[in-house]
C-alpha cells in the first residue's frame, strides 16, 4: 500500500470546491493507495512539473510517484476548465 502526501497548494485547493467534489476526489486517493496505476493514470512529458496525472470529472490530480518508497506525492488539484497544462 502506498503512503500520499500533500503539496500546501494541493490541500488549498481541494478546500476550495464543492463538497460533493471533495468527496469524489477523496475516494480517488482512497483507490490509489492501493494501486496507484489502477485508474487513468497517464505519465506527463519532461516539461510537466509533476510526472502523472489522474482524471476526475472536470478535475485533474497530478501527482508523483516513487515506487521504490512506495510514497504519492499529490502536488496539485486543478479543475479543467482552467489553463490546467500549463
Amino acid at each position: 500500500m502506498y503512503q500520499i502526501s500533500f503539496s500546501r497548494n494541493a490541500l488549498k485547493s481541494l478546500k476550495k470546491f464543492p463538497v460533493a467534489d471533495q468527496i469524489r476526489i477523496k475516494k480517488v486517493f482512497q483507490k490509489i493507495k492501493e494501486n496507484p496505476f489502477s485508474l487513468d493514470v497517464k505519465k506527463l512529458g519532461s516539461p510537466h512539473k509533476t510526472s502523472h496525472r489522474i482524471r476526475t470529472g472536470s478535475y485533474r490530480i497530478f501527482l508523483d510517484i516513487d515506487t521504490t518508497s512506495k510514497v504519492i506525492l499529490v502536488a496539485d488539484i486543478i479543475r479543467r476548465t482552467t489553463p490546467t497544462y500549463h
